[in-house]
């Protein structure tokens, strides 16, 4: 009984779940909420908004920032190893939403290491 209670916590925590954060902004300043809505489920998701982190290392498709100061704000985000930079409209009266797509997990490393594996493997065969 509790292995399935354990197997059951550890296979929620690997789930993606929406993240909600708060910008901080002066209470006295017009603020809105960003929502950006990944195309898939990603690992690593890291936001910041105008050179501020809101979000670090999380496992989610939807990230909601609300208190946005209204305007064009600058946005970062980091899903799956890749970056993409863009910038946003906020608006006071309606909620922004953007879409932005997500690559797979990035192999990069493994990929390489794999392909000087098999140049050197070949070389040595050639000699």
């Amino acid at each position: 009984m509790r292995l399935a209670l354990w197997l059951s916590l550890a296979m929620l925590a690997g789930c993606a779940h929406d993240v909600h954060v708060r910008f901080p902004a002066p209470p006295d300043a017009p603020t809105g909420t960003l929502v950006i809505l990944l195309s898939k489920p990603a690992s690593g998701v890291t936001v910041a908004i105008n050179g501020i982190l809101v979000a670090e290392d999380r496992r989610t498709g939807r990230v909601t920032v609300s208190n946005v100061p209204t305007g064009t704000g600058e946005v970062t985000l980091t899903a799956n190893g890749g970056d993409k930079q863009f910038r946003a409209w906020v608006d006071g009266d309606h909620v922004t939403t953007v879409p932005i797509g997500v690559s797979e997990p990035s192999l990069g490393f493994l990929k390489s290491v794999l392909g000087s594996l098999i140049s050197i493997a070949a070389y040595s065969l050639l000699l």
